[in-house]
């Protein structure tokens, strides 16, 4: 039995336990999923803490490095625009290089900018990787 993840054409991804690709593919298609698969590839590590709601439902959140690098290679743009974003983040320029910086209105304001600046960033990839496949 392996583990199989699928990067489906909408961006989501499904991860399945099978005996082989043929058998994964079976599982995925009886799940009645919405999207059809770009990639399929067998991965080695899935890691998943599954917390249960107040309405009874189960949310699964991925944790583990391991499991987030196994992710990764179906991602590009998200992964390109996570190391941009990181690489661009800067000083201010009006921050002084052999003083103490104070966290003053300025300083706040500076940290906002870069905030939305990434979300913006971050929301343009996931917007990308969600239409890569879909035509």
């Amino acid at each position: 039995m392996r583990l199989f993840l699928f990067r489906m054409k909408d961006g989501n991804c499904v991860v399945i336990y099978a005996k082989d690709e043929t058998s994964a593919v079976v599982i995925l298609n009886e799940m009645g999923v919405q999207s059809s698969p770009a990639s399929v590839r067998p991965i080695k590590r899935f890691v998943a803490k599954f917390a249960l709601t107040d309405a009874g439902d189960l949310r699964t959140t991925l944790m583990d490095p391991g499991t987030l690098e196994e992710f990764a290679p179906d991602y590009p743009l998200l992964q390109a625009a996570r190391t941009q974003s990181y690489a661009d983040f800067g000083s201010s320029n009006t921050d002084s290089r052999s003083q103490p910086v104070l966290f003053d209105g300025s300083t706040r304001q500076h940290r906002k900018d870069w905030t939305h600046r990434d979300e913006d960033l971050i929301g343009y990839a996931v917007q990308q990787e969600r239409e890569r496949f879909s035509n």
